[in-house]
């Protein structure tokens, strides 16, 4: 792959293994959910924002808006700073280009499905 850097390679590599494909799919589960996309969009638009705000901008119950801060927490997606006795919840640092990295993208060198490469089937395989 010309122009390609082995970092580049490497990565291409890990988004398909088990692993990596796992690692995908659990940061996707963990933006499937409206209240928790909402959040996301709030916390880029905003920035840092107490849990009290969180729960009049969505209008969503104190104790639900708290389990959805702990998925999106758990995903590596938001951090939460302690003042006094509120908590400001904040994007971590990388966190939509996670996002853009799970989504599924052709690797470069790789061909397109769009292409119409001709599927080839095994010898004695009757269509």
């Amino acid at each position: 792959m010309v122009g390609t850097s082995t970092a580049e390679v490497a990565a291409a590599a890990d988004r398909r293994n088990a692993t990596g494909v796992e690692a995908r799919a659990e940061l996707l589960r963990a933006l499937g959910d409206p209240t928790r996309l909402a959040v996301l969009d709030l916390l880029a638009a905003q920035g840092s924002r107490c849990h009290c705000e969180l729960e009049v901008d969505l209008a969503v119950p104190a104790n639900r808006l708290s389990f959805h801060l702990k998925v999106l927490r758990d995903a590596g997606m938001v951090g939460v700073t302690r003042r006094g006795r509120r908590s400001h919840y904040h994007l971590l640092a990388g966190a939509l280009e996670r996002v853009h990295a799970a989504l599924p993208s052709a690797v470069p060198g790789e061909q397109s499905m769009a292409g119409g490469a001709p599927c080839t089937l095994p010898t004695g395989v009757v269509r």
